[in-house]
């Protein structure tokens, strides 16, 4: 392993290496010279196939985020100047190490929360002006909600597994909610709101504080860094915060709009994004939750119709329950829309 790092032009001489983080797709090191830390990581290639385009996305990323004079994960280069190594049939990468931060799980306060959404909303305005014809899509259509619905009508016609009379209730609530599915790719294909940058994971253990102030430092793991509208972002970022740990849970009565938590995110994200946002993606903001929720649901149920071939599952009705947890979301939503407006 220290011969592999000692292909990136660190500062320093590599005295240790330990796994680092609790991540579930890349194998992660922290590795240690005399002068500085770094973290290094083997990416999953059956996960992301095209490694090249993967790195390449972060690079133009980062390095305009940092053009405007903000922090951003720096990619340690090999000494030949590559964005990564190939080691056999794997991709070694390195970055800095962030000194003096942490990372949360949860939040433990809403002042923290409307820190995080001016974290993911600074993300959104600094890579407001690239340009977005140089970022490939590592997943192609990941927020394609329509194609999601078709994916879905597709797996209920074949019912392969016999598993459609199971969850007769779910596949109705999801059918019935069609108009929804194109509130953003409608808006995008006419040009209503505009093609940027997108995080796609923007789950709040992904932002970065400062151990001493607090303040967001920089935004992690920018893997599925793609195009498309930074509204996915909203939506899915406040999803993960309304659902907490109970994505799994038989207790469908915990998944509920959190008004505090949605004005709190809400007011950090649009302090941040006020300038940048045209009228049309400020009335879509609250409707992006509505969207990203029912695409979830339709991607579990989807599954669970399939047989289980996404979706790693520890029981047989586990992507059942999961796409309940995102329908009872998704009908508490429905129910707080009109609150959620933004004036």
């Amino acid at each position: 392993m220290i011969n592999l790092i000692k292909r990136f032009a660190l500062n320093g001489e590599p005295i240790s290496i330990e796994p680092y983080g609790n991540g579930h797709i890349n194998k992660t090191f922290l590795v240690k010279t005399d002068k500085e830390a770094y973290v290094f990581q083997f990416v999953n290639s059956k996960v992301f196939p095209n490694v090249a385009l993967l790195m390449n996305n972060i690079n133009l990323v980062t390095e305009h985020i940092r053009s405007k004079g903000h922090r951003s994960l720096e990619i340690v280069k090999t000494k030949d100047g590559r964005l990564y190594d190939t080691v056999a049939d794997d991709y070694l990468r390195g970055y800095k190490f962030i000194e003096n931060s942490l990372c949360y799980e949860a939040l433990p306060s809403l002042e923290m929360v409307e820190e995080a959404a001016k974290g993911f909303g600074q993300f959104h305005k600094d890579l407001a002006d690239i340009d977005v014809s140089k970022i490939g899509d590592v997943i192609p259509d990941f927020h394609n909600t329509v194609k999601r619905f078709i994916a879905f009508r597709q797996a209920i016609n074949r019912n392969k597994r016999g598993r459609l009379s199971l969850c007769e209730d779910e596949v109705d609530f999801l059918l019935s909610r069609e108009a929804d599915y194109s509130l953003l790719t409608s808006a995008l294909d006419k040009g209503e709101i505009r093609q940027s940058v997108t995080h796609n994971d923007p789950k709040i253990n992904n932002v970065v504080f400062d151990k001493d102030t607090n303040k967001v430092s920089c935004i992690l793991d920018l893997d599925t860094v793609m195009t498309g509208t930074f509204l996915y972002d909203f939506g899915d970022g406040l999803r993960s915060l309304f659902t907490g740990d109970n994505e799994d849970s038989l207790d469908t009565s915990k998944l509920k709009v959190d008004m505090g938590i949605y004005k709190a995110y809400l007011r950090g994200y649009y302090s941040m994004m006020k300038e940048t946002m045209n009228k049309k993606e400020v009335e879509l903001l609250p409707y992006s939750i509505l969207v990203i929720t029912e695409e979830l649901a339709l991607r579990f149920l989807t599954d669970f119709i399939n047989g289980d071939e996404y979706f790693r599952v520890e029981y047989p009705t586990h992507n059942l329950i999961r796409a309940r947890t995102q329908i009872a979301l998704a009908k508490d939503i429905i129910k707080n829309i009109d609150k959620m407006k933004v004036e």
